[in-house]
């Protein structure tokens, strides 16, 4: 059996609470080497996580946050596109991905769909990602992240507007201002439509067969969850902002007997001792 490539994943601020120290686990538990950059001491380190510093690979000190989520999606955007630069063999993933299989894929374009809102929205999702270095998403989404005030033409209908109206007075929106995922979903879309590499990408069961607004059943029991799942899936996104819920409703913590409860048990993971903080009660949804 070939060697599993090399997770790498991203992390600042400070402690991991018990979803990313599950999310990390389960690769490492599927035999992958898994990488955790970060820009600073980060506490609950799960075992089989091998720290790094990221600026190995991005060496700055300017995490651009969301105007609206003050999010550090921006620079995990720009970071994931910089890593796959640096690292082709390595599988980008974000700490709330939960592995399900070994990702032992032959096409080195590992990325895939995910339903957006309601059935009948479809778009390209990056918290899975790998691409070789011939790539033109990659080229593409470098260059585009270059540019701190751009003017993509595939923003949302109902942006164009504001984006245009502060074009035209001379003061261009700066990306921040953006709505969010113009660095992520949004750019990665456009341009795989663009150059036709969207051909590459794998069903939307395969990575994010729980859709966002049906994330609840992740703390509902095993098998309304199995439901959403295939034989063809490997990853569940498990979607960060449901800790929202989880120091709303449960302490920090999330229900025993839940999926991703019984997931910790079977990992030897105690959520008591990485709770979700109360701050995360605030937190804004993306």
């Amino acid at each position: 059996m070939s060697r599993l490539p090399t997770i790498g994943a991203l992390w600042i601020g400070g402690a991991l609470s018990w979803l990313e120290q599950l999310c990390l686990k389960s690769f490492a538990a599927h035999g992958h080497e898994v990488l955790l950059f970060t820009y600073g001491p980060v506490r609950n380190i799960p075992d089989g996580v091998r720290v790094c510093d990221g600026r190995e690979i991005l060496d700055t000190a300017d995490f651009l946050l969301h105007e609206k989520t003050q999010s550090v999606a921006l620079f995990s955007d720009l970071f994931r596109f910089h890593m796959i630069k640096s690292m082709p063999e390595i599988i980008y993933v974000d700490t709330d991905v939960f592995c399900l299989k070994p990702m032992n894929f032959s096409n080195p374009y590992l990325f895939g769909f995910e339903k957006h809102h309601n059935e009948k929205s479809w778009r390209l999702n990056g918290a899975v990602l790998r691409l070789p270095p011939e790539s033109q998403i990659l080229s593409k989404m470098l260059e585009f992240m270059s540019q701190t005030h751009p003017m993509p033409t595939w923003v949302p209908g109902w942006f164009k507007p504001q984006m245009q109206a502060r074009f035209d007075t001379g003061v261009p929106m700066h990306v921040s201002e953006f709505p969010w995922g113009v660095w992520g979903p949004l750019g990665i879309t456009a341009f795989a439509r663009e150059t036709g590499e969207v051909k590459h990408a794998q069903n939307v069961d395969v990575f994010y067969p729980v859709p966002f607004p049906d994330r609840r059943f992740l703390f509902m029991r095993p098998r309304k969850l199995n439901a959403f799942l295939t034989e063809n899936s490997v990853t569940i996104h498990m979607w960060a902002p449901i800790k929202r819920l989880a120091a709303k409703r449960y302490d920090g913590l999330c229900p025993p007997t839940s999926y991703i409860g019984q997931q910790l048990v079977k990992h030897g993971l105690d959520p008591a001792l990485a709770p979700v903080p109360k701050s995360h009660r605030r937190e804004v949804s993306y």
